[in-house]
């Protein structure tokens, strides 16, 4: 598998488990401007818009999945996430920024939700 297919593996997952959980998946692959936002998901309790990195790691894959979102990534969420909140009713929702890591083969799913 190569790291597209491991990618969109990654994603598939996250948003079934998301779904499980009582989330709303809006978008997937969200573009705006040249960033990308993976997953754009509602929590149906709270309303709360979700903006969902996930990253997705491999046996040998060196260290946590979720330490790959450095500051720099964390910025680039940041712009794509307001400039989705201005298209889709303003920027007064509610809303946070989750990462979700999966672990392939086993397909473990570990959702840290306000993770910055």
């Amino acid at each position: 598998m190569n790291t597209a297919d491991t990618g969109k593996t990654g994603e598939r997952l996250a948003a079934r488990y998301l779904k499980r959980h009582g989330y709303r998946i809006l978008e997937r692959n969200y573009r705006a401007h040249r960033h990308e936002i993976d997953l754009i998901a509602r929590e149906k309790r709270t309303g709360t818009v979700a903006f969902v990195e996930v990253k997705t790691r491999t046996p040998g894959s060196f260290g946590r999945p979720a330490d790959a979102v450095d500051a720099n990534k964390r910025r680039f969420l940041r712009l794509a996430a307001e400039t989705w909140l201005t298209e889709n009713g303003g920027t007064e929702q509610p809303a946070r920024f989750d990462v979700i890591e999966v672990l392939l083969p086993e397909k473990t799913v570990n959702h840290l939700p306000s993770a910055f």
